[in-house]
């Protein structure tokens, strides 16, 4: 992958990488359950040209749900890729199902799967060993204190940007529901403001 390094530890940042994202709550206008079968699609603007991906939703087997993604490679050579994405889901104490992906390289469990320059498919932030980039003191800083001060707090030993982790023994259900919700706020604050800040970026650039 392309793009300046960022930090100590030598990693590409996700602004270097001008990742794109794939959340799971992306799906929550066509209420994600058990018996669906769609189609759907999401277009990003990025690279200066529109980036579609085709989706196909099946969760028909409550065993084995999925999603089919279908998109170019953000490589020079733009071969298509085709393929499926794992989903898991939980259940809520109040009701309802929590909805996870499974990355397709590591088989973590995340709520976020991205798709950085030179990447072939949506993997995890692990799976693409993506770092972050120092942070000021703006809303997308605030949002990642915020985040990490909360995922450390629901005993979290990963990344923050992966949702929150499983329910620690020792936390009651309605207090790891609350915290789980702002955490959950506060990655979607962090991707607004840093989408904001590339588009600003690419403003900028000469064209």
């Amino acid at each position: 992958m392309g793009g300046s390094r960022s930090g100590r530890s030598g990693r590409p940042s996700y602004e270097s990488a001008a990742s794109i994202s794939l959340r799971t709550r992306a799906f929550k206008p066509v209420g994600l359950r058990f018996g669906l079968r769609c189609e759907a699609s999401i277009t990003y603007r990025c690279d200066g040209a529109d980036f579609p991906v085709a989706i196909t939703i099946d969760t028909t087997d409550r065993q084995s749900p999925f999603l089919e993604l279908a998109h170019r490679r953000r490589t020079a050579s733009a071969e298509r890729e085709r393929y499926r994405v794992r989903l898991e889901a939980t259940a809520q104490p109040f009701g309802g199902l929590r909805w996870w992906f499974r990355c397709p390289r590591t088989g973590r469990r995340a709520v976020c799967l991205r798709l950085p320059l030179g990447g072939h498919q949506f993997w995890s932030r692990h799976a693409y060993g993506l770092g972050y980039a120092s942070q000021r003191e703006d809303g997308k800083g605030r949002a990642q204190l915020q985040a990490e001060k909360l995922y450390a707090a629901l005993g979290g030993d990963g990344s923050w940007m992966d949702g929150a982790p499983p329910k620690p023994k020792w936390m009651r259900w309605a207090t790891y529901e609350r915290k789980a919700r702002k955490l959950d706020r506060y990655n979607g604050r962090f991707d607004t403001a840093w989408a904001d800040g590339f588009v600003r970026l690419l403003s900028r650039l000469p064209r």
